[in-house]
């Protein structure tokens, strides 16, 4: 037997071994599970060790510290958390009051990675400190903002599939219908002193409500309630236009670039062009004729800066569209007129450019150009030839090929920036966070072999 362990076991003839015991510091601030098996807690956070292994829910006692009576002790919102929490790279210290560890650990994924979705690097636009700061100090003094704030970085990780940040379908569920119910509630009340979170609320709700296009939640032609929502952000901002949005800086939030109807109307593609004058007197959509023209317009601003190549611009551009149309088009689209929804389908093929589009626009063309194709019928295939190709193929230049009518185009070659740009830090991040969880499986797996195996 090693001589350093002498000590610590003595025998007799007549007696059983004894081992005393080690000195050890007692873990006072272990979780729940810990103590009633009376075993020592790492107190890893957000779950220690064992909890983990044992697949069981890791629950902290709040910390006990002097306080007045009059100051009541911290609690912790428990009752709607029901899965396994393993560890993240990172999570924030401070809880405040009314708000749990999942609630944090949500927000830092936003202002992490989240909030990046509705960002860009283009000086015209610079909103990372906006969205970063600004939005989520409204975010604490507007619970409608908050819930905006966690449903969307609840989406975005199972969008990613990181499971091991403790964020099931259930939650981003619950946050998400939360986040509708409380701006709803927000918005009736009309409270000039929120008209800041509204404003940003408004945003992020367009990327919230993108869940109707994939999975379980999908359902035909939500395009047509999606541009709504987008509508409504004009309308917000009509509401709230105060001297206030412009002093946190929200009032970036709105920037879009302009658009050259002149120089759009040239790269708007013939048969959608000629699908407009074409309208002759007694057809039905005779009144609605100027509202398809602009349309067309604002369409072949995309085809235009996609000539110059993919970029995030063109991102901006393909996210904004719908800000820019009429509402007399809003109105004939909704009514599922066929030359609107023609239009509207070939929006959707610049919406499957995946380099040029956020995590959460993946799937909208995909899912919607084929109801589309089908609500119309084959009287109406000639005019989408194009939308119908698009969902044949799998890669940006091949699209962009398609939608410009070009073979031979190719993206623009940029001279190699050797630095680490903000987007690609990100995705550091996010990958940090998956061999996180890869770790902590092969971890519970070595665990488990450890307790089961027989020798």
């Amino acid at each position: 037997m090693p001589e350093e362990f002498g000590d610590s076991i003595t025998t007799t003839p007549n007696e059983k071994p004894y081992h005393a015991k080690r000195p050890h510091r007692k873990s006072r601030s272990g979780c729940r599970n810990c103590k009633a098996r009376k075993v020592k807690c790492d107190e890893g956070r957000p779950a220690c060790r064992s909890c983990t292994v044992r697949n069981e829910t890791c629950v902290y006692m709040a910390a006990v510290s002097k306080r007045t009576s009059q100051e009541p002790a911290p609690t912790l919102a428990l009752a709607h958390r029901q899965c396994t929490a393993a560890a993240v790279p990172l999570q924030p210290l401070f809880i405040p009051s009314g708000r749990d560890e999942l609630d944090m650990r949500l927000l830092w994924f936003y202002t992490t990675a989240t909030y990046a979705s509705f960002s860009t690097s283009l000086r015209q636009r610079d909103v990372e400190v906006v969205l970063k700061v600004h939005v989520v100090q409204h975010a604490f003094a507007n619970p409608f903002l908050m819930d905006c704030l966690l449903g969307l970085s609840a989406m975005h990780i199972n969008h990613l599939g990181l499971h091991n940040m403790g964020v099931s379908r259930t939650h981003e569920i619950y946050y998400r219908a939360k986040a509708f119910e409380t701006y709803r509630r927000a918005v009736e009340a009309a409270d000039p002193a929120t008209f800041p979170a509204l404003l940003a609320a408004s945003l992020l709700l367009c990327g919230l409500s993108t869940h109707v296009f994939r999975g379980e939640d999908a359902r035909s032609l939500s395009i047509l309630d999606w541009m709504v929502i987008w509508r409504g952000i004009g309308t917000i901002a009509e509401l709230t236009k105060l001297p206030q949005l412009a002093r946190p800086g929200l009032a970036q939030l709105l920037i879009r670039p302009d658009v050259d109807l002149v120089a759009s109307s040239q790269f708007v593609p013939s048969h959608l062009l000629f699908m407009v004058t074409s309208i002759r007197d007694g057809d039905p959509d005779v009144p609605l004729v100027k509202g398809y023209y602009n349309a067309l317009q604002v369409l072949g601003s995309l085809y235009l800066e996609l000539s110059k190549g993919i970029s995030e611009l063109l991102l901006l551009r393909i996210a904004t569209f719908f800000t820019f149309l009429p509402s007399q088009f809003i109105d004939a689209a909704r009514q599922k007129r066929p030359r609107a929804l023609v239009i509207l389908a070939h929006y959707l093929v610049f919406a499957m450019l995946r380099y040029a589009n956020c995590w959460w626009m993946d799937g909208i063309g995909r899912h919607e150009i084929p109801n589309i194709c089908q609500l119309l019928g084959p009287e109406w295939d000639h005019l989408l030839r194009v939308p119908r190709a698009a969902l044949l193929l799998d890669n940006d230049r091949d699209v962009a090929r398609l939608l410009l009518d070009d073979p031979c185009w190719d993206m623009p070659t940029k001279p190699e920036d050797k630095s680490p740009t903000a987007q690609q830090e990100r995705e550091l991040v996010i990958r940090a966070a998956m061999e996180n969880e890869m770790a902590d499986d092969m971890e519970v797996h070595k665990q488990s072999k450890i307790l089961f195996e027989v020798p």
